[in-house]
């Protein structure tokens, strides 16, 4: 798809003229030189080259000149109106262009909506090559924790034993530094009769983090002190036992666990035949390599995206389903299971004859692909919605929108802005009366950058 444009995109970190839009994110070389597929050009030749492009191009222009056509050009879009992924220059995108490991921590950072201020830079033997500004991205990442995946996109194991059905859940799949983890513990009795337990005291149920090397870094217990021991404990026929902790990340002396990977067991400990579930939490969705380098200036293959990209939803412990691609053989087996995860998310696709291409690098659009689906599934666009109620008018120009309350409310139309209408590519001027409009806003309360609107 295309869209139509109107100015320049200015790459600054901030708003510096009063109509520009707002796209931020990516790094644009200050040395007068470009570098695209492998070659190097100058930037007369690629002035001169742009404008053989823009001579040549439909009626349709992108916000970006480089882009038109290609499939994630909208996804380009929507990520630049809202300020997660910026050119390389102020009319292009470089698509073909490749991303560092720390530009991609600066990436998923504005995408997942990280806050940065309570991570630590791990101790990377390199950590000193990692710019001091994207710092905090880098420790942010290396620091976000998953639950491993189930299909309700939270943590969650089940175990059936006779007419007891167990269950072990948290409250969401990805958690922050700091982030409390909300664990729920439940036994339930399916069975028509009464369950009875005996218990050795009266802590009824323990939680154990163990990590990778099989250390208990934390321990604790819940219970009902003054319950006689001597006396079962009674789950009543289509009733359940539900027990809630959380845990903070810590270790049993309230110091921050380090990345790795954590196994959280939930004990029922009754005296004989006592139950235990697992779930797996994975702390450092961008890891270190195993010399405890992190790599900053390391361009981002395709199974780096895929693999970190599934992580960040919480799919990185997928089960290794098998891969629908015809090199799938060159693919780690370790990580075939969040590879498989990331094609049926569509957060990466197949090249070529349905290749994965595992080692090949991940470009800037398949990256902004990645971000795209990340942002959606997260409902981080957060599109505004309404009514158009007059034809498009003014200079700059003007959208009157009326909302769900029936108020009516006038928006600007950024400089820079990319229109579809019945998902074709249009201008402001098709936009009519009575179309519903679906829009967003730089840094979200600035001017209409993207719009896709509906209507007869």
């Amino acid at each position: 798809m295309t869209a139509r444009v109107v100015g320049t995109l200015a790459p600054a970190r901030g708003v510096h003229h009063r109509y520009s839009m707002l796209p931020t994110g990516s790094l644009y070389k200050g040395d007068g030189m470009t570098n695209h597929k492998g070659f190097r050009w100058s930037r007369r030749v690629l002035a001169v080259f742009a404008a053989l492009l823009a001579a040549a191009a439909p009626a349709w222009s992108a916000i970006f000149t480089d882009i038109q056509g290609l499939p994630m050009q909208r996804a380009i879009e929507r990520l630049a109106a809202k300020g997660i992924f910026r050119g390389t220059s102020g009319t292009t995108f470089n698509p073909n262009g490749t991303v560092t490991r720390s530009d991609l921590a600066v990436l998923m950072v504005r995408a997942l909506g990280l806050e940065t201020g309570a991570a630590v830079l791990p101790a990377f033997k390199d950590a000193a090559e990692i710019p001091r500004d994207q710092q905090p991205s880098v420790a942010a990442m290396a620091n976000l924790g998953s639950i491993s995946p189930t299909a309700d996109a939270r943590g969650k194991v089940e175990l059936k034993k006779g007419a007891l059905l167990y269950t072990l859940v948290t409250d969401k799949a990805v958690y922050q530094p700091g982030d409390f983890i909300e664990i729920t513990f439940t036994v339930r009795n399916t069975g028509t009769t009464d369950a009875k337990f005996e218990h050795v005291n009266s802590q009824l149920y323990d939680f154990i983090i163990r990590a990778a090397d099989g250390q208990e870094v934390a321990k604790w217990s819940l219970g009902r002190p003054f319950l006689p021991v001597e006396q079962p404990v009674a789950l009543v026929a289509g009733r359940q036992f539900e027990w809630k902790t959380r845990w903070k990340q810590l270790d049993q002396s309230d110091d921050p666990v380090p990345p790795g990977r954590y196994e959280i067991i939930a004990v029922h400990t009754t005296k004989s035949n006592p139950t235990s579930l697992s779930l797996f939490f994975n702390k450092g969705v961008m890891a270190a390599y195993p010399d405890n380098a992190f790599r900053p200036k390391e361009e981002v293959t395709r199974l780096d995206l895929a693999t970190i990209a599934a992580r960040a939803v919480g799919l990185g412990d997928a089960p290794a389903e098998a891969l629908n691609a015809s090199d799938a053989g060159a693919i780690p087996a370790s990580a075939r299971g969040s590879v498989a995860a990331a094609l049926d998310k569509r957060l990466v696709s197949l090249v070529g004859n349905r290749e994965f291409r595992p080692a090949q690098k991940a470009t800037r659009a398949e990256v902004a692909q990645a971000l795209d689906v990340l942002m959606d599934a997260l409902k981080r666009y957060n599109f505004a919605r309404g009514t158009l109620k007059d034809p498009v008018s003014g200079s700059p120009a003007q959208l009157t929108i009326e909302d769900a309350r029936k108020a009516l409310r006038t928006y600007r139309v950024a400089r820079n802005h990319a229109v579809y209408r019945n998902d074709r590519p249009a201008e402001l001027r098709d936009l009519r009366p009575g179309d519903t409009v679906l829009f967003l806003n730089i840094g979200d309360v600035g001017d209409v950058a993207y719009i896709e609107a509906t209507g007869r």
